[in-house]
């Protein structure tokens, strides 16, 4: 596992179902043995595939140890308190929650709306003074912030040239508290543990709510007991408008509670997909030359906004989740945000620069040969299914060629060559082979099969091979054994008279009610009466030496002789040179 990384997946549990590769929007995610990885320079932690995965093989790096050892250090930690703590543990307010984590260990909490309110107001600056037909994005959002950098570098000079609400509060809370202090980040998000990782002189640690939940039961700090204590710091002051932060339209509303010129339009969007469509709208308006005034998009990687975050406990119910965040944002006002601001405005800067992905090219033979390797070889051939992850067949075979994917995650590929196997198999057996479904309808069967049937057999297979879709019922006057076991019954191994014949039959159940098989022989053939008499003599020696062992002591005399006899018997029949007749293969 590669554990620098925030999402790492444990290999050893990965049940290689591609589900995360389905649900990746940006596909960081490699293959190998039937194994999914997390690919770290083309991750944007979204989290998603943390949260689908069934087996739990996708982990997010555990940083609760890292923020214990800082409180035992001794040095003033802060804790930086994501305004979506109202959504995750409603009922809880500021007060109560603040001296739950000073009870932790924590100097004292600081909400991160606070640094959001900073950035609005600097927001609205920038917006006031933008030229119309200008666009600007929001950098609240870490994971937005990368997949720009990275996915559609074009747009990463339209990012608005502040740091995140995070670190623009960190900043502030070690210039006004002096260098010596310790900001410890904990919300919901798993893309502040890179922030914090990229920016340790600013974030020294990043938890996330689950985190807390463990810290809190485990230092037994039940939350709605916990009485507000009076003497807990909430610094530098309670936040204003920044609170509304985690729904999608808070930021644009904490904006526009400070003075914005008329004319400017804002926008909002959520969750990467849409992010996606909506960038390639404004490419489109550009170049059209749509956009007269100003626009502000609020761009947030999570639907609905933090709320949602990928460690939230749930990421649903989005409507109780909003309201609970409503009512901690409501009746508030800047404060003294502005005296606090006077002079510390460069701290806030932050430049933001595309560092885009390398694209992955390969040649029109080159990926003719990746989709040959899993049997295309026309476009008809190409479902594009979806079943490997990759949204089509190019898509995956690309993926092959860049050593992300694998041929065996074609699900249509691996069915039909195990088909191709399975016929191949059922070909090469000498005897009768039939498979039927529910309906006694036949799914496949052999040359053998049809041949025991009789020549209107034959001659239908010869026009239809394998003679599917075919009623058992007109076939075979025994089918009722195959409804039999269809219905849950046993195996039946029996000799049936047929056509002046008389065939071994063994019908077996395949998946009960949905399939059965049947394995047919003609013991008048003579390779059939040669093998049969081997296996009786097999068997009679088995018997008799298990005899003879019990009661060599009376007759005083041991198996020898009876057992060289049997096996003269054996060989005779096995070195015989005659041929088998009427139970030839069919090339």
């Amino acid at each position: 596992m590669d554990v620098l990384n925030p999402i790492y997946t444990e290999k050893t549990v990965c049940q290689d179902c591609y589900k995360c590769v389905r649900h990746c929007t940006v596909k960081a995610i490699r293959v190998e043995n039937g194994r999914a990885a997390v690919l770290r320079d083309l991750c944007i932690l979204c989290g998603h595939c943390v949260e689908v995965c069934p087996a739990g093989a996708k982990k997010v790096r555990n940083d609760l140890g890292r923020a214990r050892k800082l409180l035992e250090s001794g040095k003033r930690v802060i804790a930086s308190l994501a305004p979506s703590f109202a959504s995750e543990f409603p009922g809880i307010d500021l007060d109560r929650m603040a001296s739950a984590l000073v009870h932790l260990g924590f100097w004292a909490v600081s909400e991160t709306a606070w640094g959001a309110d900073l950035v609005a107001k600097e927001v609205a600056l920038q917006l006031s003074q933008a030229q119309g037909g200008s666009i600007l994005m929001s950098s609240a959002c870490p994971t937005v912030v990368d997949f720009i950098a990275k996915y559609r570098p074009a747009f990463a000079d339209r990012i608005t040239s502040l740091a995140s609400p995070l670190l623009s509060q960190a900043r502030m809370l070690r210039r006004l508290y002096g260098d010596d202090c310790a900001v410890v980040f904990i919300g919901p998000c798993i893309s502040k543990k890179q922030e914090a990782d990229e920016q340790g002189q600013d974030v020294a640690v990043a938890i996330d709510f689950e985190d807390l939940r463990t810290w809190l039961s485990e230092a037994n700090i039940h939350l709605p007991l916990v009485k507000a204590s009076p003497d807990v710091r909430i610094i530098p002051e309670r936040a204003g408008k920044g609170a509304l932060y985690p729904v999608d339209g808070g930021m644009i509303a904490a904006i526009k509670s400070w003075q914005v010129t008329e004319g400017v339009r804002f926008m909002s969007f959520s969750g990467i997909e849409e992010i996606a469509r909506a960038l390639d709208d404004v490419e489109d308006a550009l170049s059209k030359g749509r956009l007269k005034e100003p626009l502000f998009l609020e761009l947030l990687a999570c639907p609905g906004g933090c709320i949602n975050g990928p460690r939230s406990k749930k990421r649903t119910g989005t409507i109780n989740k909003r309201l609970s965040v409503l009512d901690y944002g409501q009746n508030r006002s800047a404060g003294d945000l502005v005296k606090t601001l006077e002079g510390h405005g460069p701290v806030l800067a932050q430049r933001w620069t595309g560092r885009a992905v390398a694209a992955e090219s390969c040649s029109e033979q080159e990926l003719a040969e990746a989709l040959r390797r899993t049997g295309k070889y026309s476009r008809e051939d190409e479902l594009n299914c979806g079943g490997c992850g990759y949204d089509t067949c190019r898509d995956f075979a690309r993926a092959m060629l860049a050593g992300r994917a694998e041929a065996d995650m074609c699900v249509s590929y691996m069915r039909k060559l195990a088909q191709k196997k399975a016929n191949g198999l059922i070909r090469a057996i000498p005897s009768g082979v039939v498979i039927v479904d529910a309906r006694l309808a036949i799914v496949e069967c052999n040359y053998n099969f049809a041949r025991l049937l009789g020549e209107e057999a034959l001659q239908l297979w010869e026009a239809k091979p394998g003679l599917e879709g075919a009623a058992l019922e007109k076939l075979l006057p025994f089918s009722r054994y195959f409804q039999d076991v269809l219905n849950g019954a046993e195996a039946i191994d029996r000799d049936i008279r047929f056509n002046n014949r008389i065939l071994h039959g063994t019908i077996f159940g395949i998946e009960r009610g949905a399939y059965a098989g049947g394995v047919f022989q003609d013991v008048t053939d003579p390779w059939v009466q040669k093998d049969r008499i081997v296996s009786q003599a097999r068997k009679v020696i088995t018997r008799n030496l298990a005899v003879v062992q019990k009661i060599a002591f009376l007759l005083g005399e041991n198996a020898a002789e009876t057992e060289a006899t049997l096996n003269s018997i054996i060989e005779s029949f096995e070195h015989t040179g005659s041929s088998r007749s009427g139970g030839e293969v069919q090339p």
